[in-house]
């Protein structure tokens, strides 16, 4: 296996700050070309980031082609996607830092002090095999890929006292979506920047289901997780569901409704409403639980679909989270899941289709590094200071929708 090239270094940081002038923002189909020997990292610059000193994104390494002279390094170049970013960088360069373009000096009264903003060092070549729990198999590079704040993983720095921030390469596709896989699939993100793990864009997934298969006489469960940042006084929601493709299992309101109690459910033709109301304690959905489950049996071939809308939803003995169906309170997530069951045809084993669940997407990194970096390779302190020994280094979807789309091909 081949390892990645390590060095550290130890220069002082000049007093003569270095920008460039970004180029125009342009779409990505209408990007320069690279030059032979570079790769182009985009950058998702985090809103938190911007303040009255900052308002673009800069890159900074300090070995290899074109090694930057001072800090904060160079200005990054726009798209026209608000927030992304991206920089042409030698494929001799092992390490750079993402910042927000400006040095915040070295005086901890001054505001631009804690203005300046930076992540960690990143790796910039590829990951090897088992590196990050995100590519198991590792990566051929990181040309084309962004790179996304996790703002759960900060680190105040013990030379300097300021933040410094972690993330993870992602594929990028452009439209300001990325992903963990290197073609747009059913499952995409397009968070500016997250906590612990970004949010799958609400929306249909993709048919990955052998067409062959029909699941007529079988039976099907769903899912709708809630979660809130406190208890809820009282919801009113609606489940509805493809009549023609699914018939409704009888079941129980504790069955259906385990998290909540007095809860008052009426059924329809391919729809259930209903509501819930607690005074004394208020129903938990902290850290996410089931808001309603379902078990269909599959009467035809067909779409199946299942989508859960909330329209009123209020904090206990507090806010409105969710009023008019539209959503007032940040940290409120509902999301789906359609299980199949493990069909046998001859010679063939069709898998469990399972509906991603925006709550589950993996774990940024294994062991919670920057992404690309090895272990051996230690962080350079940040900067924001212009004398120094060291070189400066530095959601909510209201409704959801699982979605199936089954049918039989013409022609085996």
């Amino acid at each position: 296996m081949s390892k990645k090239l390590m060095s550290v270094i130890l220069v002082a940081v000049l007093v003569l700050s270095m920008g460039t002038v970004a180029m125009a923002s342009v779409s990505a189909d209408e990007l320069p070309a690279k030059a032979d020997g570079y790769n182009r990292y985009y950058f998702y610059l985090p809103e938190s980031w911007l303040n009255e000193h900052a308002t673009t994104a800069g890159i900074y390494w300090w070995e290899g082609t074109d090694a930057c002279s001072a800090w904060p390094g160079y200005t990054a170049n726009p798209t026209d996607v608000e927030g992304v970013y991206y920089y042409d960088v030698h494929q001799d360069v092992t390490t750079i830092i993402w910042n927000n373009a400006i040095d915040g000096g070295t005086d901890p009264e001054a505001a631009i002090y804690t203005a300046a903003y930076q992540t960690k060092n990143i790796g910039s070549e590829y990951y090897d095999a088992g590196e990050s729990a995100n590519y198991p198999d590792g990566t051929p590079n990181f040309d084309e890929m962004i790179y996304v704040i996790d703002e759960s993983k900060t680190d105040v720095n013990e030379f300097s006292g300021k933040s410094t921030f972690a993330g993870e390469w992602y594929y990028y596709y452009g439209n300001g979506e990325y992903g963990f896989t290197p073609e747009k699939g059913a499952t995409y993100f397009n968070q500016r920047s997250y906590m612990e793990a970004p949010t799958p864009v609400p929306g249909d997934v993709e048919d990955t289901t052998d067409e062959t298969i029909s699941y007529v006489g079988e039976t099907v469960t769903y899912v709708a997780t809630l979660t809130t940042p406190k208890n809820i006084e009282n919801v009113q929601a609606t489940t509805t569901y493809t009549a023609d493709t699914l018939k409704l299992v009888d079941a129980t309101v504790a069955e259906r409704f385990p998290n909540m109690t007095g809860v008052v459910a009426n059924a329809a033709d391919g729809a259930i409403y209903f509501n819930a109301s607690e005074i004394s304690t208020g129903f938990d959905f902290t850290g996410g639980k089931t808001l309603i489950a379902l078990t269909f049996e599959v009467i035809a071939d067909g779409e199946m679909k299942v989508e859960t809308a909330i329209e009123e939803m209020v904090e206990f003995f507090g806010p409105d989270y969710v009023t008019g169906g539209e959503i007032v309170a940040d940290g409120v997530v509902i999301a789906d899941e359609l299980v199949l069951p493990e069909i046998v045809v001859p010679t063939t084993t069709v898998e469990p289709t399972t509906v991603v669940d925006p709550t589950k997407a993996p774990e940024t990194d294994v062991q919670g590094t920057t992404g690309g970096t090895s272990t051996e390779k230690p962080d350079v302190p940040p900067t924001g200071a212009n004398v120094a020994l060291f070189a400066a280094i530095a959601v909510v979807a209201m409704a959801a929708a699982a979605v199936v789309v089954l049918r039989k091909k013409v022609n085996a």
